[in-house]
Parts: structure tokens; C-alpha cells; sequence
């Protein structure tokens, strides 16, 4: 966050509470009312120059985290009971007493209890330019991105493939993000899911090239065997202008 502020740029991140300092945990606690979608701004420029804190309460959010807590209690105390630490168990502190090697965390508990329902938002974006909602609806929208993400994997087979020369990495970048361009391209101007395109692509025979300048048509017959034999190979539509 430090970077991007210093070259100029403006964010939303997610904000990890659970590693935050008990007297900021404290103060979330005291001033962010528990009721549903409950909003509250807290200035976070102690960590961050000019970045701020935005809470909001869920009442969907408490009953899934008190769920979890509850199960990582459990955990815990069945652990300590077998005198075991358990691999990463939350509420397991070690001691340096060899007759009580392992105790439960209660300090961390208790901290935990505070951060149940809350979700943090980051962000150096001043409150008369986004209000706080807005922030949050911001941040949601990142939905679009991870669809993005299993969209190029999936449907554009676009899997990472291992480059080491750095002109080789770029170019890979490149052909993966033109792609998933022109994915959300044909999605947007169809109305048509990127898979239900690329199956009924499979069906063409033929490509018409028009040239603009001249108004030619030009055919291009599929090669359906080249196809068959080359999964590696790959098309885009029926119809181009350039």
C-alpha cells in the first residue's frame, strides 16, 4: 500500500483485522454498532499515510465466523486434553513448562470475539470522492476478476505454461489477456456465456473476412482435420473487419 501511495495510485484492499493491533481491535469493537451492514470509518494512517479503515457489521458474517470459532475452540480444548499442540491449531499456546507444555489462548479468543461478523476494507480514497458503501460495493465486484481467472483457465485453456526469458513471460501475459478481452467481448455484444460461444464456434465450417478499405470478401475454410489434430491450435469468430 506504501508503493502504490507513493506512485500515485488509488485502492480498496481487503484488511486483515486478525493481525491488527488489540488497541485498534479494541476500538472497532466499542464504535462499530452490531447491527446488519453497519458502517464505520477509522483512520488508519498509523500504518498507511492517508489510508483509512472502513468496518461494516453482517449478521450473515457472525453466524459463519461464530460457527468457526465454536469449531476451533472445540478443537483446541480436545487437543489439550491429549496434551497435543495439533498441526496449526488455533487457541494452542505453547509454554516453556514441561509439565504443561500447551495452554488455550484466551487472549486470542477474546480478540477473535471482537472481530466476529466484521469485515475491513482499506483504502486512500477520501470520503467526498466514494462514501463508504460504496467502497464495499467496489470491493465485491472483485467476483469479476476471479470469473476472469477460472474463465482463462477453463474455457480459453489458457494455463500458466513455464517461460523463463522475460520477453517469453510477456508474451505469453499478453496473448492470455487479449484473449480473455475478447471473451468478455464476444460476452458482452452476445449475451452468450464464453463457453456456449466457443462450442457453437466448433460448428462453423467457414470464416468471412471482409477488408474495409476495399469491401472484398475473403473465405477461409476451417481445416477441421488440423483442428482434430492440433488441440494447441486456436480461432476466434466467423467474422472480422481490420
Amino acid at each position: 500500500m506504501q508503493e502504490l501511495e507513493q506512485d500515485g495510485y488509488r485502492y480498496i484492499v481487503g484488511a486483515r483485522l486478525a493481525s491488527a493491533a488489540s488497541s485498534f481491535i479494541d476500538r472497532v469493537h466499542h464504535n462499530l454498532p452490531p447491527t446488519d451492514k453497519a458502517l464505520c470509518r477509522f483512520s488508519y494512517e498509523d500504518f498507511v499515510k492517508h489510508a483509512i479503515m472502513i468496518c461494516e457489521f453482517s449478521e450473515t458474517r457472525y453466524k459463519k465466523d461464530k460457527r468457526d470459532l465454536d469449531k476451533q475452540v472445540k478443537r483446541a480444548l480436545a487437543l489439550l486434553e491429549k496434551n497435543e499442540s495439533g498441526r496449526r491449531a488455533k487457541f494452542v499456546k505453547k509454554t516453556k513448562e514441561k509439565d504443561k507444555p500447551f495452554i488455550f489462548d484466551s487472549a486470542l479468543q477474546a480478540k477473535a470475539e471482537k472481530l466476529l461478523g466484521i469485515k475491513g476494507f482499506v483504502t486512500n480514497i477520501p470520503e467526498n470522492e466514494i462514501s463508504s458503501a460504496e467502497v464495499v460495493a467496489y470491493y465485491r465486484d472483485l467476483w469479476h476478476v476471479e470469473q476472469a481467472f477460472r474463465m482463462s483457465k477453463s474455457d480459453l485453456k489458457a494455463r500458466p505454461i513455464f517461460h523463463f526469458p522475460k520477453d517469453a513471460i510477456r508474451a505469453h501475459i499478453l496473448v492470455c489477456f487479449m484473449a480473455l478481452m475478447m471473451g468478455k467481448y464476444l460476452e458482452i455484444k452476445t449475451g452468450v456465456s464464453l463457453r456456449q460461444i466457443r462450442d457453437q464456434l466448433w460448428d462453423i465450417k467457414e470464416a468471412i473476412v471482409r477488408d474495409e478499405r476495399t469491401g472484398e470478401l475473403h473465405s477461409l475454410p476451417m481445416n477441421i482435420q488440423e483442428f482434430t489434430n492440433n488441440p494447441l491450435l486456436q480461432f476466434i469468430s466467423a467474422e472480422f473487419s481490420y
